[in-house]
């Protein structure tokens, strides 16, 4: 029994522990270290002895070399056969068309039945980096960029003689972002992950279908029929469904996600952009602290010393600058769903770090339509499996047979690529040394048995359909898979007494193969829709999508489920009304609505369902009262707006008519919901290339009553504004609506607005309402109180220079006359003055500018460097960060977190906290850089790209304002080549306060 001894925080760089191997490091001449970068490999047994898995199980050997080597994936067909992926090219092998490579599946069987597969066949080979594999019909289905491939023995001699190509044009620039992880699921589909590539996926065998494009998607498709869809994504290798197959996915430093919106749904809405579609879980952290008990090999701590001091620093997360101990090799995850452990493990989830040599788990309790990922109470610094031997290299984690979860370990000096390493330690190492091992573990509770192989190929139907009530999901969907691929309607009859049996599991599998057999009927789906258990509840939803046509009995026992006590129920069934016509649907979603307003994926849903109803669906919320709460409150405003921005953003008359006679209707809704709808009406109509004061001004014909009261609320909406008397809340939710119509006349009132005594929240929405009248006589106004400013309202004021090419003359001149220093522009704003597409402003920035650039911040910093020396007091420091820092950071529980992830700042010398204060451009990672939008109707957004969807895009900028964009709207997108975060914070902060903010920044 190995198990992990309580760990305390771990010290990377401590001499009594490390010190051998770092001296080595410091000692190498000009970072050659062939010496020091060197170790060596361990054999099979005495490596299983560094490796240490929580106490109460044991870890076993599956397979070894040679039996196996290089393995990066596996998959048991029904006998208990062992499908491996070798990927023995990994990493230097080309990937070129054509090339003739040495990827493999092996078949590996234990024969004796002793637990370990002593007999190796090559089932296939010249694979060019295969990545993932699963088991269909006889053969298997490889996933093998820029292919899908099917293999199967005919003649039954181990070895593979019908090749196919399922599928193809999978992208393969990077092989760290390969297709991978081919997997069937309960509902009778297989799905694969897309490793984050753009491309589009053709079908050789039906020519005539057209390519389906892949941006950054995910994939599901059926056999036999091929057809193939897009499903959301984003990660990298891994891709795993619990027990009622919701997704969740890996990538690199974020551990964990959970892939929340399907869609397919979110396609039905061509006028709403979901801000995003999957979200990260742990609570504690993406780029999580980890608890390796290995030491950071000798060439990465030497790697990440350049990193810190190389010119390219800016292109590495926080995470990986340092030596080890973060997230940043998340592979291969998995949940785990057999009965083997103990019952408080089912639903955990499983992922492997394999530049850490851990396998990591997570606890998951639902939140809402999606979940919390948390460490278990006991595991709160220790790693449920480690090792202590830099070569244990974990890839991928699989439920198996029997209950057991199956850990793949690569085995391998270096897992890394050769573009993440330097040349000085890429030319030390041999990036293929240890590509003639593997190993393949399994790990069961201390006091478990034997692993029986299962013979599930020579049962019958009958007895298939039997083990649907196994706890393990292996069983049942090795069983579910045969009767699908046989459709053996001989289990027909058993199927249908499991739709009522226990467990929850068995009859969910039991609905969806009789769904997979053509036998499933509307009696079963009805008494599905009210089973005991949600995750049923859920699925039978799903279940009657492609049946409501046809089915009023179905159609009219959904609405109830309006009011299902379990939130995905709900969740799930805002998608599926969207498939029912009428006004039953209607009346149901406004109930969730009603219920789950604070959801943001539950709102998405909703508006993923709304189109041709939203007016119905606006009119019966704006006769409902606020809700019970605040928080909720707000919610329905903004679902309300959403619903107004969908009617305006389509430019339906007979649909805006509606509207306007609701936001007219001054005894049917409240005040607050009248502004929100009228707000979001503008909104949409924006979007689509009008404007509400269009329409005020030329107002469809018979709405000129409900015009002229719109026009009163929005003459209303400025009183509100600027009433100090009123809400800040309220001030702002008019502010909001207030812009969408403003015009030039009248902005000087909203002006007034812009000083310090205002509230800040009032004080930055006014901007931004001022940001969004066409009027160029805006910049002088916004001009005008710049040095009163706080650093917030001036980033809002740039942004709203920055948004109108017809406000940058006044802006030049405002610099020229000395009103603005040319140095309080964020760099990223000079830059885009000195390359501005228009000529002349061009010209004169040039000319304004040429003497005016910032000194080379490396000078500042040669400055500052006094601050290293001087003593920091981190009381200070909180209060120096609140005020400059807490717009776009969180640490030690203050702050919004927009920027990067602070977590492992402390563990970043002081010269590297210096040069990140000073000019945090220099290493800035690539995710916070700025970008520019310019949109069809001419309007200019910036920010860092927070997300992206097949849709849209959303820009988020400090206190996570946000603009959401739909790529359709998109007339050019580029970065700016410098941070969100702008230069000059010397100019706000003392030396001493610099000092105080880093040891508020360093401590523990």
């Amino acid at each position: 029994m190995h198990s992990i001894p309580s760990l305390h925080s771990f010290r990377w760089l401590a001499p009594l522990r490390y010190g051998p191997a770092l001296a080595l490091v410091w000692a190498a001449a000009g970072l050659g270290l062939p010496q020091a970068c060197a170790s060596e490999p361990l054999e099979p047994r005495e490596a299983l002895r560094t490796i240490h898995v929580k106490e109460g199980f044991r870890l076993e050997i599956v397979a070894t070399e040679p039996e196996v080597m290089d393995p990066v994936a596996l998959a048991f067909d029904e006998n208990g056969r062992l499908y491996v992926v070798e990927m023995r090219g990994y990493p230097n092998e080309g990937t070129g068309e054509g090339d003739i490579t040495s990827g493999r599946i092996k078949l590996l069987e234990d024969r004796d039945g002793d637990g370990r597969y002593e007999t190796s066949t090559v089932f296939a080979d010249h694979l060019a980096f295969p990545t993932g594999v699963c088991v269909w019909r006889g053969g298997v289905i490889v996933a093998c960029a820029p292919d899908l491939l099917y293999f199967r023995d005919s003649d039954g001699d181990g070895r593979a003689d019908e090749r196919r190509v399922l599928y193809t044009g999978f992208g393969r620039d990077n092989i760290q972002q390969l297709v991978n992880s081919p997997q069937f699921e309960v509902d009778n589909w297989l799905y694969g992950a897309n490793g984050g590539n753009t491309t589009e996926i053709r079908q050789p065998d039906h020519p005539d279908r057209p390519a389906v494009p892949l941006h950054g998607n995910f994939f599901r498709f059926r056999m036999p029929d091929g057809v193939f869809e897009r499903m959301s994504g984003g990660g990298q290798y891994g891709l795993a469904a619990d027990d009622f197959e919701r997704w969740f996915t890996c990538s690199n430093a974020r551990h964990l996600q959970h892939i929340v919106l399907p869609d397919h749904y979110l396609q039905r809405n061509p006028y709403f952009a979901a801000p995003a579609v999957l979200v990260d879980i742990p609570d504690h952290g993406a780029a999580a602290r980890l608890f390796r008990l290995s030491p950071p090999e000798a060439w990465r701590v030497a790697r990440t010393k350049m990193r810190a001091e190389s010119a390219e620093r800016s292109r590495f997360a926080l995470t990986e600058l340092v030596p080890a101990g973060y997230v940043t090799a998340a592979c291969g995850n998995t949940i785990y769903r057999g009965g083997l452990f103990p019952e408080e493990y089912r639903g955990n989830s499983f992922v492997c770090d394999a530049a850490n040599n851990v396998v990591h788990r997570d606890v998951l309790v639902p939140d809402g339509a999606s979940f919390v990922a948390r460490r278990a109470a006991d595991e709160q610094e220790s790693e449920f499996l480690a090792s202590s031997d830099n070569w244990f290299r974990p890839v991928t984690a699989a439920n198996g047979p029997g209950g057991a979860l199956y850990v793949v370990d690569f085995y391998r000096e270096v897992i890394e690529t050769p573009r993440s390493l330097p040349d000085e330690i890429k030319n030390a190492l041999d990036l293929e040394r240890g590509h003639d091992r593997g190993r393949i573990y399994r790990i069961v509770p201390e006091d478990a048995g034997a692993i029986e192989l299962p013979r599930l190929g020579e049962r019958n139907g009958r007895e298939l359909a039997e083990l649907l009530v196994s706890p393990d999901a292996w069983t049942r969907l090795t069983a579910q898979r045969l009767l699908i691929e046989r459709q053996d309607r001989d289990a027909v009859p058993e199927l249908r007494r499991l739709a009522a049996a226990e467990p929850a599991t068995a009859r969910l599998h039991a609905l969806w193969t009789l769904d997979g057999l053509g036998a499933l009927d509307d009696a079963l789906l009805v008494r599905a829709l009210a089973d005991p258990s949600a995750g049923v509840r859920e699925h039978a939803i799903r279940l009657t999508e492609a049946r409501l046509e046809r089915s009023p009995q179905l159609a009219g026992r959904l609405p109830a489920l309006a009011d299902d006590p379990d939130p995905r129920v709900r969740f799930q069934l805002a998608f599926t009304l969207g498939e029912l016509p009428g006004d039953a649907a209607t009346g149901a979603l406004a109930r969730i609505a009603r219920r789950d307003a604070a959801d943001p994926w539950t709102r998405a849903a909703l508006m993923s369902s709304v189109t041709g109803r939203a007016p119905r669906l606006l009119a019966r919320l704006m006769a409902e009262a606020a809700g019970p709460a605040a928080a909720v409150a707000d919610q329905r405003m903004r679902l309300i707006e959403s619903l107004a921005e969908v009617v305006g953003a389509g430019r339906d008359d007979k649909a805006v008519a509606e509207l306007l006679g609701m936001a007219g209707e001054t005894g049917q809704s409240s005040e607050t919901t009248r502004l929100a709808l009228v707000d979001g009406l503008a909104t949409g109509l924006k979007r689509s290339g009008g404007s509400l004061r269009q329409l005020l001004e030329h107002p469809p014909e018979g709405t000129q009553g409900a015009v002229a009261r719109v026009a009163a609320i929005v003459k209303n909406g400025s009183a509100i504004a600027l009433d100090p008397g009123r809400d800040v809340a309220q001030r702002v939710a008019a502010l909001r609506l207030v812009g969408q119509g403003l015009s030039g006349s009248e902005a000087g009132k909203l002006a007034t607005l812009l000083t310090p005594q205002t509230p800040q929240p009032v004080e930055l929405a006014a901007v931004r309402a001022l940001a969004g009248t066409p009027s160029p006589h805006v910049a002088p106004l916004l001009i005008a109180g710049w040095r009163s400013y706080g650093p917030p309202v001036r980033r809002e004021v740039q942004e709203a220079l920055f948004a109108r090419a017809d406000r940058l003359p006044y802006l030049l001149g405002a610099i020229e006359s000395g009103e603005v220093q040319a140095g309080e522009l964020d760099a990223a704003r000079r830059d885009q003055l000195l390359n501005h597409r228009d000529p002349e402003v061009r010209r004169r920035a040039q000319a304004l500018l040429a003497s005016q650039v910032p000194a080379d911040r490396q000078k500042v910093i040669d400055q500052y460097q006094d601050v290293l020396t001087l003593a920091g007091d981190p009381a200070r420091g909180k209060a120096v960060f609140t005020k400059n820092c807490a717009t776009c950071h969180r640490l030690h529980g203050e702050g919004i977190e927009v920027g990067a992830d602070l977590t492992a700042v402390r563990t970043k010398t002081r010269e590297m906290l210096l040069i990140d204060m000073l000019d945090p451009s220099r290493n800035m990672e690539p995710r916070f850089t700025n970008y520019v939008v310019a949109t069809k109707s001419g309007q200019v957004l910036s920010g860092m790209i927070a997300s992206e969807t097949a849709t849209g895009i959303t820009l988020r900028r400090a206190e996570t304002a946000e603009d959401t964009v739909l790529r359709a709207d998109i007339d050019e997108i580029r970065s700016t080549g410098n941070s969100l975060m702008p230069d000059g914070l010397e100019k706000q902060l003392s030396h001493q306060e610099l000092a105080d903010l880093m040891e508020f920044v360093k401590q523990e």
